[in-house]
């Protein structure tokens, strides 16, 4: 058995029948998936603000709310994201373009759950949002951990 230390975060052991993780490392994942939710949470609230805003208030197009939320929340996420769950070595400035990148993804992905639930499945608006907000979730958090903020 052999053990490596390549990194804080893929603590693992190496076996004859492949990696398991230690754990530590099982532990530290649990608490950064804690603090990506949280503060999901937070740019998730905007977010829904702004397509409730947008959708109810001012009366847009309910995909295109919905990329005006995501954007508003993508702008409210970086910072909290950088400090409270992956605490990157990266510089501000590789982090910044990779997590634009990866929000332009999230931003199409949202478009086409959108237009997928909304205009194909023929579901409320809102009901569609949040649906959206699970498929957006899981592609955020591992494209932005082994991405954006990986090292």
């Amino acid at each position: 058995m052999q053990i490596k230390f390549d990194r804080e975060d893929d603590l693992c052991i190496k076996t004859r029948y492949g990696l398991r993780m230690s754990k530590v490392a099982i532990s530290r994942l649990f608490r950064q998936v804690l603090a990506f939710i949280g503060v999901g949470a937070v740019a998730t609230a905007v977010d829904y603000a702004a397509f409730l805003a947008g959708f109810f208030v001012f009366g847009i197009d309910p995909i295109l709310a919905a990329l005006v939320g995501y954007a508003a929340g993508g702008v409210a996420s970086y910072g909290l994201t950088r400090k409270h769950v992956f605490k990157s070595e990266r510089s501000h400035r590789s982090a910044v373009l990779r997590f634009i990148a990866v929000m332009a993804g999230g931003f199409l992905l949202t478009g086409y759950a959108m237009r997928l639930f909304v205009d194909g499945l023929q579901l409320a608006p809102i009901v569609a949002r949040i649906l959206t907000y699970g498929v957006v979730l899981v592609f955020n958090f591992l494209t932005h951990r082994f991405f954006t903020f990986g090292r």
